[in-house]
This record gives structure tokens, C-alpha cells and sequence, in this order.
């Protein structure tokens, strides 16, 4: 028994639990030992006329609630919906050992003000597999609020203090995280709020009215995907009778680091992505998940069941 409890200590860490891929697989991390060795990146157009038109139908029930849904925490919905459907690829690699992420969590920069000027900060959300577009439009409001709000996060406060030490204990600190998180010793809050830990950090540029970049990967942390939404535009397009329609679509460009996942994998689930986007009826209720889809989701239900 004593052996067995350290086998699975061995294999696990605080946001993940170490699994066996095939031996092509393990050898791509000594061949690509960085994420930006493996940068895989995709594009796709989306058109969201019917999206847009959907969300103005939510919002008529919200509002009664006092909350309203965006674009971005719809896009956010079907990211989770995503993961849940496509569970490989909420992976991430640490120390040439893969992992399955026991949480799924979402990471973006929000401004204290939508100023050039304005002060940026992060925000980290973690999100359950239940969630629904009024559940994640009225936690994203919660977190952005808190993370926007003078007390700041945990993460921030951390930070400050680090950049008052000179350069060359900023280094230390640097790597010294690092290194003792790829060794698996918890780190606490500094880990936990740290938005470079997560299933994927997202990037919405198109509310300042620009388009979508393709966007570097971090060393730092765990985080595999980087996803930039780009902003709304009207497209003319033909129909099928000939005639010239306007269309609104926006641009996502996603980087993603391939050694997660196989690229047809991948594709796949952006694709689903890109469907719950476009029709987003099935996010205004949660998924039916029998025992086998939550086996191999392998979420542990304490990090979001109190959320």
C-alpha cells in the first residue's frame, strides 16, 4: 500500500497527473525540448452574424439578472466546451514528462481602464465542465472585477515585491520557480494565481478594434495554447443566388505547442470550436457527461465544484 501511494505521489502534481504516451511522442521532448521548439499555429475565420444575433436573444433574459454576455466570454464558453469534448488537449508538458490537467482554467489581460495609459492585469478563471454561456458571462465579470479592483490579486502583489529586488535576485527567483515547479514541490498562491499556469491564455485584441496576431508561446509555466481573437468586420460574400450578402466575422489565430497532442487531434477540436462559435444554441445548457467522459476529462472535481 505505502508503494502504491508513492507511485501515484511520483505521478502527480497540484494541477496534473503524469500520463504514458506512446515512445514517438516522449522522444519529441528531448528532439523539442522548449514550447516555442514546437510552435504549431492555425487560423481560422468565423462568422458570427448568427452569433452576434444569439447573444442580443440571451441578453434579453440577463438583463433581467443584471448581467450581460460578450462576444469574448461566448468564445471563452466554447473554449471550455472544447476541452471537455476534445480532453487531450488540455495537456501540458513539465520537465519532459506529460501531464493530463486535472483543471481546466483560462487566462487573459484585462485593462483597469481602456486607455493607452491604462494599467494591464491578469486574470486567471477556473471554469467546470458544466458551464453554461450565463455561468461563464457572470464569472468573468466576477473575476475581471476582482482582478481590476484596488486590492489586485495575489499575483500582482507578488510580482511588485519581486521587481523591487535587484536583477540578479529577480533571475533567482526566476528560475528558482521554475525549477522546483518542474520538480513538483507546490508553490501555494504564487502558483495557483499565476496566470502562465493554465489550459490556455486568450488575448482579445479585437475590443480595441485590431486584428488578430499570431502570438509567442511563454516558458514560463505549463500554459500550451495561445488563442488571439480578432476583431469584427463585415465581409461581403455571395449567396447561393447570386446575390452579394454582409456578413460580420471575426479572425482567431491560435499557437499552439504541438508535443500536446497530434495535429489531426487538434484541428479537430478547434474546429468544434469554431462550430460552437458560430452556433451557440448547445452553451445555454450544460453538457450530458456519462462516466467515461468524466474518467477522461480527469478534472478533480475540488477545483471547481466550490467555484
Amino acid at each position: 500500500m505505502n508503494a502504491r501511494r508513492a507511485t501515484m505521489k511520483k505521478r502527480q502534481r497540484f494541477d496534473g497527473t503524469m500520463i504514458n504516451v506512446p515512445s514517438f511522442s516522449r522522444m519529441m521532448l528531448f528532439i523539442m525540448p522548449r514550447k516555442n521548439d514546437a510552435l504549431v499555429f492555425f487560423e481560422q475565420e468565423i462568422d458570427v452574424t448568427d452569433t452576434l444575433e444569439y447573444i442580443h436573444e440571451v441578453n434579453r433574459e440577463l438583463i433581467q439578472k443584471r448581467e450581460v454576455l460578450t462576444l469574448f466570454e461566448l468564445i471563452l464558453c466554447a473554449g471550455v466546451r472544447t476541452l471537455v469534448l476534445r480532453p487531450r488537449i488540455n495537456r501540458f508538458v513539465s520537465d519532459y514528462r506529460f501531464y493530463q490537467r486535472n483543471r481546466i482554467e483560462f487566462s487573459f489581460v484585462a485593462k483597469k481602464e481602456i486607455s493607452d495609459d491604462g494599467e494591464e492585469v491578469t486574470v486567471k478563471i477556473p471554469f467546470s465542465p458544466y458551464e453554461t454561456l450565463e455561468t461563464v458571462a457572470i464569472k468573468a465579470k466576477h473575476y475581471i472585477r476582482t482582478a481590476t479592483s484596488s486590492d489586485g490579486v495575489t499575483t500582482e502583489k507578488i510580482v511588485d515585491f519581486i521587481d523591487r529586488l535587484p536583477n540578479w535576485a529577480i533571475k533567482i527567483v526566476a528560475r528558482g520557480i521554475d525549477w522546483l515547479d518542474a520538480k513538483k514541490i507546490y508553490l501555494g498562491e504564487l502558483i495557483e494565481t499565476d496566470p502562465m499556469w493554465c489550459s490556455v491564455f486568450f488575448t482579445n485584441v479585437g475590443s480595441f478594434g485590431l486584428d488578430a496576431p499570431f502570438h509567442h508561446l511563454y516558458e514560463r509555466g505549463n500554459c500550451p495554447l495561445f488563442v488571439s481573437v480578432g476583431k469584427t468586420r463585415l465581409v461581403s460574400v455571395l449567396g447561393a443566388d447570386g446575390t452579394v450578402l454582409q456578413r460580420k466575422k471575426i479572425t482567431i489565430k491560435i499557437t499552439c505547442d504541438e508535443r500536446i497532442s497530434e495535429g489531426v487531434y487538434m484541428a479537430k477540436g478547434l474546429e468544434i470550436m469554431k462550430k460552437l462559435i458560430e452556433d451557440p444554441k448547445a452553451l445555454s445548457q450544460p453538457p450530458e457527461l456519462n462516466e467515461a467522459a468524466l474518467s477522461a476529462l480527469a478534472l478533480d472535481p475540488g477545483t471547481y465544484l466550490e467555484n
